[in-house]
């Protein structure tokens, strides 16, 4: 991969949820420890805490990040990903969503309501070739495809 790739990690957290439960699964299936997370807590509508959760990858840790990340991802969706590539992508960054219900089981599924929203973005300089870059990270580093 290239030098400059990064990785970003985004998801709120109610007060209702158990940051221990989102930290266990980011260790275990990526290797992310909790002292790599931000935590920024905001307040809600009616007043109730609300934690915004972060983490910044770059270069390397990126790189080791996104290779486990896609190598997780099940067959099944990565063939949707690959199909829908330019819904994908944002500005140059490919985003994908997932449930975080089901992430906190160990298990990827995609889920825009209420997602853990996982942004990669590998410089290209040909705007066109933006898609095909996705493609060749998602097909090479997933071993379920």
């Amino acid at each position: 991969m290239t030098k400059n790739i990064a990785a970003k990690i985004d998801l709120i957290l109610h007060a209702t949820e158990d940051f221990q439960k989102i930290v266990e699964p980011l260790d275990d299936l990526f290797g992310i420890e909790s002292d790599e997370i931000a935590k920024r807590e905001v307040t809600g509508h009616f007043g109730n805490p609300i934690f915004m959760l972060h983490v910044d990858l770059k270069k390397k840790r990126a790189e080791q990040f996104i290779k486990k990340f896609v190598s997780t991802i099940p067959r099944d969706i990565i063939t949707g990903l690959l199909a829908n590539i330019e819904e994908q992508i944002f500005e140059s960054a490919m985003y994908i969503r997932f449930s975080k219900q089901d992430f906190v089981k160990k298990i990827l599924t995609v889920e825009e309501k209420d997602p853990i929203r996982v942004a990669i973005y590998i410089p290209t300089y040909v705007k066109k070739n933006i898609p095909e870059t996705y493609r060749k990270l998602l097909s090479e580093n997933n071993g379920n495809a």
